[in-house]
């Protein structure tokens, strides 16, 4: 039991790792209807997969915890 929730609590750490820099990256582009976020700099920058990136930024924003913004490989 303490397994799962240690692993649970991980990946919500993970996630808030990526969208901190998600949202320093969406703060830096330009300012436009739809600011615009690279997943291959935002991989780079956490070291975690581009999808692992992407679903993050989606989950977030569907549970209105991140603005909406373009994704870009």
């Amino acid at each position: 039991m303490f397994d799962v929730v240690k692993s649970t609590v991980k990946s919500l750490m993970l996630e808030d790792q990526i969208l901190e820099k998600a949202y320093q990256l969406y703060l830096k582009s330009p300012s436009t209807e739809l600011p615009s976020i690279s997943l291959k700099r935002l991989a780079d920058q956490t070291g975690e997969s581009s999808l692992k990136c992407r679903n993050a930024i989606v989950e977030a924003n569907r549970m209105g915890h991140f603005p909406n913004c373009e994704l870009h490989p």
